[in-house]
């Protein structure tokens, strides 16, 4: 693997909309190909490595991250050029305008820089000035004057949008650009699988590129009905809350490590949320320690990712446990996060893994 930087630096600029992630897919199976015992890609795009263990009684650990990504799509070409589009996952409004994006042909073989408009400063009216404007009035200007010219450059009703690649050192430990979210978790994956080509675990390890978080939050759950492992550990990102305008709503920063969940949750309803299986959690924080490593605790009200889902697959559930990676500006065309804390993250992910065999009791109730 080369550095951090150089590997999301890559990583970053793949596109892969929610749902249409085949050029992520391609890169995630091409790297955990020459790792894996055996590697296949389902229906959805699932990308899952299997790594045997070195005893067959010994419990299935399953590892996943995300792999693809919020945007925009499509939904109609104006008489005059201009683009209309609707959001795929939940792009914030407020970060969209005079935003730089990618808008690709409906093929996906190539893209066109794309400019969300803004109001010209000197013609804003005075009502517009402190106002957000929903996405459905707004629109893309790629330098087209026709509905024929967007047409004529492949661009249809369904073609997705990305945000413009960005990435670049901020500081002595940041970095900052699009889909670190979950970019970072896909980095993690391919040095867990480095790892395990050189270290065989006790029992089989499957690490999963999974689709569609951004989405419906409920790609991956074919390949937990599928395998049906005994423990799983989701690899994702969470949002820092050191900045002025969260001023800490819940003590998570970057450069002080890498996070374990006690509970997230949508925050609106009952679309669900994680709270770990405790014996696993505590597994994790126990090897923390252990390695001297800082770390943190997760609590995050209107955070969901897919192990919402997968916790309850099967026929009886998967002990399930969430590491997460702190990240400012979540969603936004710039996220930022610290080396520090995704070099430990890296580290910390390897050594749970290899770590876990049967010793540890996963047992509820005893």
């Amino acid at each position: 693997m080369k550095s951090i930087v150089e590997e999301l630096s890559q990583l970053t600029s793949i596109p892969a909309l929610s749902g249409l992630e085949d050029k992520m897919i391609k890169e995630m199976y091409n790297r955990l190909k020459p790792l894996a015992d055996e590697i296949v890609i389902d229906r959805l795009g699932n990308v899952t490595a299997t790594f045997k263990g070195r005893d067959e009684k010994e419990p299935k650990m399953l590892v996943f991250a995300h792999v693809d990504e919020l945007g925009l799509m499509v939904r109609k070409v104006e008489k005059n050029g201009y683009l209309r589009f609707d959001r795929i996952g939940g792009v914030p409004e407020r970060t969209l305008m005079g935003q730089f994006m990618d808008v690709h042909t409906i093929d996906g073989t190539d893209s066109v820089t794309g400019f969300i408009g803004t109001y010209a400063h000197h013609f804003t009216p005075p009502e517009a000035k402190s106002t957000v404007p929903s996405f459905k009035q707004m629109y893309i200007d790629i330098g087209a004057y026709s509905y024929d010219e967007v047409i004529a450059k492949g661009i249809r009703i369904g073609s997705p949008v990305t945000y413009k690649h960005k990435f670049m050192r901020i500081g002595e430990h940041m970095v900052s650009g699009k889909t670190l979210d979950n970019r970072i978790g896909c980095l993690m994956l391919i040095a867990l699988a480095e790892h395990l080509k050189a270290n065989r675990p006790a029992g089989t390890v499957y690490i999963v590129a999974s689709v569609q978080e951004e989405f419906n939050i409920r790609g991956v759950l074919p390949v937990f009905y599928k395998l049906e492992p005994d423990a799983s550990i989701c690899v994702d990102i969470t949002p820092a809350c050191d900045t002025p305008d969260l001023n800490f709503t819940y003590e998570m920063s970057l450069g002080k490590g890498p996070a374990v969940t006690q509970m997230n949750f949508h925050g609106r309803g009952t679309l669900a949320g994680i709270i770990p299986n405790p014996p696993l959690r505590h597994f994790m924080e126990k090897t923390l320690d252990e390695m001297g490593m800082p770390w943190q605790q997760d609590m995050s009200l209107g955070v969901i990712t897919d192990d919402a889902f997968t916790v309850v697959a099967g026929t009886e559930g998967v002990a399930m446990a969430h590491i997460a990676i702190p990240m400012r500006y979540s969603h936004a065309p710039a996220e930022m996060a610290d080396l520090r804390d995704i070099e430990a993250g890296i580290k910390a992910l390897n050594t749970m893994v290899s770590k876990f065999d049967h010793t540890l009791d996963l047992r509820r109730g005893v």
